[in-house]
């Protein structure tokens, strides 16, 4: 991050910046404020399925999985940092998460279906074809039928029909 920033310099000073102005922009107030899981119930509603999935790869995980073990400390790191943004907490910051997220769902699935022998290739494929189905479907709900352009706890919950 430090080198796609433009230095360590850059990097902490538009952190600082996000961090002032938080405390004066009235919409960060009413709606970037929320406890440390927030994150953690944001992507559940949005992703819920490759969550699971990515916590069910914390489990597994040992010395010899190092790309599982590097995104899991990347994921971890940075949830410290962003978590603790007074007024800041926002999904969209969360979209660093998206691919090792996924990457970690995929090493459940294929960790999963390890025991089935030949038709392991098979039970794979329709298993992540599921998985990518039930995230489209999250999709549509979301942005299409109910297009929310804040990904905002209270917003997503109205769109999924928790909250009324």
């Amino acid at each position: 991050m430090v080198l796609l920033a433009g230095g360590a310099d850059v990097l902490l000073g538009t952190y600082r910046l996000l961090v002032s102005k938080n405390y004066q922009l009235p919409y960060a107030i009413k709606t970037g404020d929320g406890p440390w899981s927030r994150y953690l119930v944001d992507l559940l509603l949005v992703s819920p399925v490759v969550l699971i999935l990515a916590i069910g790869a914390v489990f597994r995980i040992d010395r010899s999985k190092r790309i599982e073990l590097f995104l899991l400390m990347f994921i971890a790191g940075t949830y410290l940092v962003m978590c603790n943004v007074k007024y800041g907490m926002n999904l969209r910051y969360a979209n660093m998460w998206d691919v090792p997220l996924r990457v970690l769902a995929l090493s459940t699935i294929v960790s999963l279906t390890a025991w089935l022998g030949r038709w392991r290739h098979i039970v794979l494929v329709a298993v992540v074809v599921l998985v990518c189905a039930l995230e489209f479907r999250q999709y549509v709900i979301l942005f299409v039928r109910f297009p929310l352009y804040e990904l905002i706890t209270e917003l997503l919950m109205r769109a999924l029909h928790i909250l009324k």
